[in-house]
C-alpha cells in the first residue's frame, strides 16, 4: 500500500516537474532550485490528495513504471513547451524591434535564451506581466488539474494529433512577433527611408552620425507612444496561448 502511493506520488511529482522545468518564469534562474523542488512537490502531494489519485502495483513491472514515467515527462514538457512558443514570440518581436533600432549591439545575458537584446528583455518581461494579470496562470494551474482527467495516469496512449499541431503552433511563432513588432518596424522603415532620401538629396550630411540617435529616439518614443497598443496585442496573444493550451490538453487526451 505505501509502495502504491509512493510510486503514483512519483508520476504525478514526474509530470509537474516537467512543467515547471519547461515553463517559462520557472525554468528560470529568478526562482531558487529548492523553492522549485519544494513547490513541485507540494503541488503533486496536494494533487494526488485531492484527486484521489491512486494506482495498483500488484505485481510491480519495471516496463510498466518507466512506460508511464516516460508518458508523464512528455505530458508535462509538451504542456510548458506551449508557453516557451508564445513568449519566444515576444522575444522575436523585440528582435525586430531592435534591429530597426540598431539596438541589436546591446546585448542582455538571459539564463533562458542567451544573449538577446535589451528590447527582447522588455517584450519577455512584458510577457510576464501580462501573464500574471491577466490571471492566465489561473488557467495554467486549471489545465494541470484537469489533464490528469483527461490523460490518466494509467494510460500509456497518446492522441496523435499532437504531433502535427505543435509543428503548426510553433510555424505561428514568427507570424505573431511580427504582428507585435510590425507598428514601430515600420516606423522605423520609414524613418530609414527618410535617411536615404536625405543622404542622395543633401550628401554632405553624414547620416550615419544623424541617423543612428535619430533612429534610437523615435523608436523609443514610439515604444513610449504606443505602448497601449502593444499592451492590447499581448493579451490576445495570451489569450490565444489559454485556447491552445485547451486544444493540447483535448488533443493529448
Amino acid at each position: 500500500m505505501v509502495l502504491d502511493e509512493l510510486l503514483t506520488l512519483l508520476l504525478v511529482a514526474t509530470r509537474v516537474m516537467a512543467l515547471f522545468l519547461a515553463f517559462p518564469f520557472f525554468n528560470t534562474q529568478l526562482i531558487p532550485n529548492n523553492v522549485k523542488l519544494l513547490l513541485a512537490l507540494a503541488l503533486s502531494f496536494y494533487l494526488v490528495k485531492i484527486l484521489s489519485i491512486q494506482l495498483v502495483w500488484e505485481p510491480f513491472q519495471w516496463s510498466r513504471f518507466l512506460g508511464l514515467f516516460g508518458k508523464e515527462l512528455f505530458i508535462g514538457f509538451a504542456l510548458g513547451l506551449l508557453a516557451n512558443i508564445f513568449i519566444a514570440a515576444f522575444a522575436y518581436a523585440g528582435e525586430l524591434v531592435s534591429y530597426f533600432m540598431g539596438f541589436t549591439v546591446v546585448n542582455s545575458f538571459d539564463p533562458s535564451y542567451g544573449q538577446i537584446s535589451v528590447l527582447s528583455h522588455f517584450f519577455v518581461m512584458l510577457f510576464y506581466l501580462l501573464f500574471f494579470v491577466t490571471d492566465a496562470h489561473h488557467y495554467f494551474l486549471m489545465g494541470l488539474v484537469a489533464s490528469f482527467t483527461t490523460i490518466p495516469l494509467d494510460h500509456l496512449s497518446i492522441h496523435q494529433g499532437i504531433w502535427p499541431y505543435l509543428i503548426e503552433i510553433s510555424g505561428e511563432l514568427f507570424v505573431a512577433g511580427f504582428k507585435l513588432a510590425f507598428p514601430f518596424a515600420l516606423i522605423l522603415y520609414l524613418v530609414n527611408l527618410a535617411l536615404a532620401l536625405v543622404n542622395r538629396l543633401i550628401p554632405q550630411i553624414n547620416v550615419f552620425i544623424v541617423g543612428l540617435p535619430l533612429q534610437i529616439f523615435i523608436g523609443l518614443a514610439a515604444l513610449g507612444f504606443g505602448v497601449s497598443v502593444l499592451v492590447f496585442m499581448g493579451v490576445q496573444l495570451v489569450d490565444q496561448l489559454g485556447r491552445a493550451y485547451s486544444y493540447l490538453l483535448t488533443h493529448l487526451g
